[in-house]
């Protein structure tokens, strides 16, 4: 009945909603002069003469668009509209990279292309991955590329999330890993002198309360599958590995996921914290997660209760003090409640790894799925 009422009350606030923006209002602009970019009141770049960009909003003196993950504006005076389609502002950007000087933008991945424009130095983006030798990047509307020497990565510290895994595997899911691969990736971590992490640690680090080695690595599970006990656990306490599981606390005991007595058995190397109690969940009629429009006060009794059920269970570990957002998804109203819960950290499933200076409430992963290769786990851990 509660979810009933919620969904109706999210329904009649839809029909009074403002209108949202959609990509036709979308405008397409012709920079006629050189046009210096600005991110609030710092230049962070240059269109070139000539160059065509797509602009999501204006006022009287500025177009808005985007480089990157950034939200960036130039002036009116230079640029008119041209009749075009629009294009895409939006892609994933988890490499973080700094400029060392003036870095030109090419239209195509080679240095003889025409160029779009410039980033300034010591600009901080974040851009595609590694394309050969370039790294695609959004430079307002279009692809732009960037030569790899002339930046320099940041590496950032990786939060890497699995799911579940098999010993053999069926079907196409790709965050369905086989434990072979798992336990490659493990013996990489160890052999080549990565340290395992908690989550306590991570908010500490993102705080600056603590310095943590350069080779430091949290890993996560999400769901709280009975493969985290019966094939991970082993592999990792093998290695002198620890990690974190995200559970849906709703669901142990349940078959296919986590009992009890696995949890208790495994708490020496598996840290557990909370994936909601039952609010993993997708609604396809509004596109969107249970956590994003439930009240509030749902979601707080809602988490209180996943961190108290997981306490229980385990009373020897610290109090739940992290949150994996269901598909990564939340809004401002369960960011609050979560806050009210206890909760000190929260992790999406937005690529890229963790920079301190980052919102603890709205960290990064690097997603592991079957589809890799050990090389493409290694890029993933220095942010590549």
């Amino acid at each position: 009945m509660k979810k009933l009422l919620v969904l109706a009350v999210f329904f009649c606030s839809c029909l009074f909603a403002a209108p949202l923006t959609h990509a036709a209002d979308r405008q397409v602009v012709k920079v006629a002069a050189a046009s210096p970019v600005f991110k609030d009141t710092q230049k962070i770049a240059v269109f070139s003469k000539g160059s065509v960009h797509t602009v999501m909003g204006s006022d009287e003196r500025f177009y808005y668009s985007k480089i990157g993950d950034l939200e960036v504006k130039f002036s009116k005076q230079h640029a008119h509209p041209v009749s075009q389609d629009a294009e895409q502002l939006k892609s994933a950007n988890p490499v973080r990279i700094m400029t060392k000087k003036s870095v030109p933008v090419y239209s195509k991945p080679s240095v003889k292309a025409v160029q779009f424009g410039h980033l300034q130095s010591k600009q901080t983006v974040f851009v595609q991955r590694l394309k050969g030798d370039f790294y695609p990047v959004i430079f307002g509307g279009k692809t732009g590329y960037i030569y790899r020497k002339d930046i320099e990565v940041q590496k950032g510290l990786p939060v890497i999330m699995y799911h579940d895994l098999v010993k053999n595997k069926d079907g196409d899911n790709l965050s369905i890993l086989e434990v072979s691969k798992f336990k490659e990736q493990m013996n990489y971590l160890k052999v080549n002198g990565w340290r395992t992490i908690t989550s306590e640690e991570l908010t500490l680090w993102l705080q600056k309360k603590i310095k943590l080695p350069e080779k430091s690595v949290l890993i996560t599970f999400d769901d709280g599958y009975s493969s985290t006990a019966d094939l991970a656990y082993p592999i990792l306490k093998a290695n002198k590995l620890k990690a974190t599981a995200f559970l849906i606390a709703s669901r142990i005991n349940r078959l296919g996921y986590l009992t009890e007595q696995q949890m208790q058995a495994t708490q020496d190397v598996i840290s557990y914290q909370s994936h909601t109690y039952d609010l993993h969940g997708f609604n396809s009629m509004t596109g969107l997660a249970l956590l994003e429009y439930t009240p509030r006060l749902l979601i707080y009794e809602d988490l209180l209760k996943a961190s108290q059920t997981i306490h229980e269970i385990v009373p020897r570990q610290p109090s739940v003090s992290a949150l994996a957002y269901p598909y990564g998804l939340r809004n401002t109203e369960a960011l609050r409640a979560s806050k009210v819960a206890g909760i000190k950290s929260g992790f999406t499933i937005t690529e890229g790894n963790v920079f301190q200076g980052d919102s603890p409430f709205h960290l990064n992963r690097q997603r592991v799925h079957s589809g890799m290769s050990l090389k493409d786990f290694e890029k993933k851990l220095l942010g590549q």
